[in-house]
């Protein structure tokens, strides 16, 4: 596991096994050839021609290792190209994720057990040298992942410190809580990963509930867990309804964080854990099968996300909620043509057992604003599969009516890389799920198509007050290709 640190330090003046060099195209910035002839001077002469001979140039994606002697021993110095950064700010800053995980990836194949890396000038990126710190921090934990647990032969872990160096007329103590914060959501986005990449018949729903109340005991959460029995006693007939054909226990399961900071917004989140889907009697074809362990990753992401406001105990009331359970066939299941009612009163026919995400999720925002009232409720959910149709691996789609929300959610996802795509919210969708004999049927008319778009018309109708947006990551949270520092599998 990577650790990392701040140097205020000189570049030159830490003693590490690696040294690190993020280089614009060309090599012909300032600060590039200032850092070449540094090099040329003191240690390694002719390094630039050697760079040019192996036609490193400094373009996005390309990386070089060079071995030198430094005071007596060997060293490795590691080029990773950031290209032109002459994209919007946005872009700017993806680039140098990639090439953070590159070089982290590369170190870590070399087991070079120590290495520094200088903070970028903030210029191409508008947004601050903390910020940026931060970001450096969540990549770094995010390219050092990988799920092996379950391979005979034991991979044996890396174990290696990054150095960050910042300038050393900053505030370094300001600067190592915005480290810390990006060393807590880079570990808690690869426990996500680590849940959700974690086989069906060992991340059960009741495995994942005992997680999510060990995060709880941890930082002294408010945990309410419980399952079929108490959730019919409420009244969650749709949450039941998807339950009923597993023998593995289904679990409703909800964390709570209080800030001690008067009057303040209460923020629920919802995700959605079906630790696998069949599709139930709508039961999917066998390749359509194979991935469905992901599909409690919006849960995953959920409690993850509750471990990070545990730790940084932010000035906002946080509820999470996660309904956890398996969809499966059986003589106890959902059939189609049922109807079932949800916590709020609204009847749903079933049409289509493998549309059960939004029966979950339905009970799970009625459950949020009947008992928490939240000033605003996101829901975060592997929910269609016309997702992926829609945008690709590379956006989630985010459905909701709230201009201000919208302009947030647009403006963290550029920062953090997680980002999003707004897709229309009209009432013109809402007849594509009107039902003949209940309030609402859970799949909707071919005629109006927009699957994505109507699962969060759907789900729309069991929001009563709260400011609310529906982020579907069916095409984001796993899988995604061309990512370096996301890899196989679950992105987190």
């Amino acid at each position: 596991m990577i650790s990392l640190k701040l140097t205020q330090q000189s570049f030159w003046d830490n003693d590490v096994e690696g040294y690190i060099f993020l280089m614009r195209e060309n090599l012909d910035s300032t600060s590039d050839m200032a850092t070449l002839d540094k090099i040329e001077k003191d240690f390694y002469p002719q390094v630039k021609a050697i760079l040019k001979k192996h036609k490193f140039n400094g373009q996005k994606n390309e990386t070089f290792v060079l071995t030198a002697m430094r005071d007596g021993k060997l060293i490795q110095l590691i080029f990773a190209g950031v290209g032109k950064l002459d994209k919007s700010w946005d872009i700017n800053l993806e680039t140098l994720r990639r090439a953070l995980a590159s070089v982290v990836q590369r170190i870590k194949k070399l087991a070079i057990p120590t290495a520094v890396v200088a903070l970028p000038e903030e210029k191409p990126f508008t947004i601050s040298d903390t910020e940026l710190l931060k970001q450096f921090a969540i990549i770094a934990h995010m390219a050092d992942y990988e799920f092996s647990k379950f391979k005979s032969t034991p991979v044996t872990p890396w174990e290696g410190a990054l150095f960050i160096e910042i300038n050393p007329r900053c505030d370094k103590e300001n600067y190592q809580a915005y480290l810390e914060q990006g060393d807590v959501i880079g570990k808690a986005i690869n426990q996500a990963r680590d849940w959700a990449d974690s086989p069906p018949n060992i991340m059960t729903p009741t495995m994942l509930s005992e997680e999510a109340r060990m995060i709880a005991d941890a930082h002294n959460l408010k945990c309410t867990i419980f399952g079929r029995e108490k959730a019919l006693e409420l009244g969650m007939g749709a949450f039941c309804a998807v339950d009923a054909g597993s023998d593995q226990d289904g679990k409703f399961v909800v964390l709570e964080y209080r800030t001690k900071k008067a009057g303040a917004p209460t923020i629920a989140l919802c995700g959605k854990g079906i630790t696998f889907d069949t599709g139930g009697i709508s039961l999917k074809p066998s390749a359509g099968m194979t991935g469905m362990k992901f599909d409690m990753s919006g849960a995953a992401a959920v409690i993850s996300t509750m471990n990070v406001v545990g730790k940084l105990c932010p000035d906002v009331n946080v509820v999470g909620l996660t309904p956890i359970v398996e969809n499966m066939p059986s003589g106890k299941a959902a059939r189609q043509d049922d109807v079932v009612k949800a916590l709020n009163g609204k009847s749903i026919e079933i049409k289509n057992t493998d549309a059960e995400g939004r029966l979950v999720l339905s009970d799970t925002l009625c459950y949020a604003e009947k008992f928490y009232k939240p000033d605003i409720m996101i829901d975060i959910a592997t929910l269609t599969g016309a997702c992926s149709i829609a945008l690709g691996h590379f956006y989630t789609a985010m459905l909701t009516r709230d201009e201000n929300l919208s302009e947030t959610l647009t403006k963290l996802g550029k920062i953090t890389g997680d980002r999003v795509w707004r897709l229309p919210l009209e009432d013109d969708y809402k007849p594509a799920f009107s039902s003949e004999v209940a309030d609402v049927s859970n799949t909707s008319s071919p005629a109006y198509m927009a699957g994505t778009i109507v699962g969060g018309a759907f789900l729309e109708t069991f929001v009563d007050k709260a400011r609310w947006a529906h982020l579907d990551i069916a095409s984001t949270a796993h899988d995604v290709p061309g990512v370096n520092y996301m890899g196989k599998g679950a992105t987190g």
